[in-house]
C-alpha cells in the first residue's frame, strides 16, 4: 500500500489563517508608525500652533492605543471604528479647530489632511477585510484541532 504526501511548495497561497495575521499585523504596524509619528514630529518640531500640537498628540495616543490592541489582540471592529473615527477627526480638525478662534498653523493642515486620511484608509480596509472574512467558514473544526 502506498501512501502519498502532499508537499508544499514555494509557490502556494498561504493558509487562509497565515493571510489574516499578515493584514492584521501590517495594517496594525502602519496604524502604530502613524500614531508614532502624530506624537513625535510635531512637538519635536516646536514649530507652529500649540493647539494643533496637542490634537495631534492626543490623537497619535489614541492611535498608538488602538493599533497595538489590534497588533496584540488581533483585528476587531471596535479598534478600527476608534482609528477610523479619529482619522475623520483629523482630517476635520484644522477647520473646526480655526472656528474656535485657536491659531492653526497652515502646515499642520497638510500634515493633519495626510495621516487622517491613511487612518481612514486603513480602518476602512481593516473593516473590509474583517467583513469579508465573517463569510468564509474555517475549513477546520475548532473541536477536531489537536486531537487524534
Amino acid at each position: 500500500m502506498t501512501v502519498s504526501i502532499p508537499r508544499s511548495t514555494s509557490s502556494e497561497a498561504p493558509p487562509p489563517r497565515l493571510r489574516k495575521a499578515q493584514h492584521d499585523q501590517l495594517i496594525g504596524f502602519l496604524m502604530l508608525l502613524i500614531g508614532l509619528v502624530l506624537c513625535a514630529v510635531p512637538m519635536a518640531q516646536e514649530d507652529g500652533a500649540k493647539d494643533a500640537q496637542v490634537n495631534e498628540a492626543i490623537i497619535g495616543t489614541i492611535v498608538l492605543f488602538a493599533a497595538a490592541s489590534r497588533v496584540y489582540r488581533g483585528a476587531g471592529v471596535r479598534s478600527d471604528l476608534i482609528i477610523a473615527v479619529t482619522g475623520a477627526w483629523l482630517l476635520a480638525s484644522p477647520w473646526l479647530l480655526s472656528l474656535g478662534k485657536t491659531s492653526v498653523y497652515g502646515g499642520n493642515k497638510v500634515y493633519d489632511m495626510a495621516l487622517g486620511s491613511a487612518l481612514l484608509l486603513l480602518a476602512l480596509i481593516g473593516i473590509v477585510l474583517l467583513r469579508s472574512r465573517r463569510g468564509t467558514k474555517d475549513p477546520v473544526p475548532s473541536g477536531s484541532r489537536g486531537h487524534m
